[in-house]
């Protein structure tokens, strides 16, 4: 399984980007600015979206992803997120006064586009790859992944917060080979860590122990620009985790395993 970073920051600087990963060529998880790395060639070869929720950091290229493509499509790009973000995208965002009803584009017989509402708990075969909707904690109703091929498997909590829901549900799966976390914030933030649902270092110190192993560590959302302080933290709160900071173009290959 290929997973290249397109965008992970918690904010837009030249070179960064937010929330966009894409798996094997074909598979993306959020659509946020990061999608801007793609070539018109790579966007042509997206064929799914899973949304960690609505916020505009997560969706914001969507439109002008389903714009590059919209006279060349040979099938419509499915989306999946769960009832309120497909909701949200209805009414606030495909809704011919932000943007085109890509719903109906270029016809309502052959849209470019087809939202797909999904529950927690799900698993989703999609392509050779079985994705879990797996719960998490934000200021507004959202979701994390667990994506795997074979018997490999990555975990994403998109933006999360303190809570018990996420790591319930890995530690009923088999141990993943990355584990994706947002951190937005440092400890002198926690007012607004609080009031917008993300981690800072030892609140997330402290919910990595919920988990009955130790996963490779892999933190988004860090702001892209004058971020010294928070990688200071990161790097002392977390330290038994070795975590790593993405960036954007980071790449990956996970290697699969004989099974015994």
């Amino acid at each position: 399984m290929k997973l290249r970073v397109l965008g992970c920051n918690g904010g837009i600087a030249p070179g960064h980007g937010t929330s966009a990963f894409l798996i094997n060529d074909s598979l993306l998880i959020d659509s946020g600015t990061g999608i801007e790395s793609l070539s018109p060639l790579e966007m042509s070869k997206v064929k799914n979206v899973l949304l960690t929720h609505s916020h505009l950091d997560h969706i914001s290229h969507l439109p002008f992803l389903l714009n590059n493509i919209i006279n060349s499509f040979d099938e419509p790009i499915h989306v999946y997120g769960i009832a309120p973000t497909i909701e949200a995208l209805k009414k606030h965002i495909f809704n011919d006064i932000i943007w085109p009803n890509f719903l109906k584009l270029p016809t309502g017989e052959r849209p470019c586009v087809v939202l797909n509402t999904v529950n927690y708990d799900d698993v989703l075969e999609i392509n050779g790859l079985r994705v879990r909707v797996v719960p998490v904690q934000h200021s507004i109703p959202a979701t994390g992944f667990v994506v795997s091929s074979k018997n490999t498997s990555i975990a994403f909590t998109g933006d999360c917060y303190q809570n018990d829901v996420f790591w319930l549900a890995l530690n009923k799966l088999a141990p993943v080979d990355m584990l994706i976390v947002d951190n937005q914030y440092g400890e002198s933030e926690k007012d607004i860590s609080t009031l917008a649902q993300h981690y800072y270092p030892a609140l997330l110190k402290k919910d990595l122990l919920k988990l009955n192993y130790k996963p490779p560590l892999f933190l988004t959302n860090v702001p892209p620009v004058d971020n010294h302080a928070i990688v200071y933290e990161i790097q002392n709160e977390l330290n038994d985790w070795k975590p790593t900071i993405l960036q954007t173009n980071d790449f990956f290959v996970l290697k699969e395993t004989e099974e015994n």
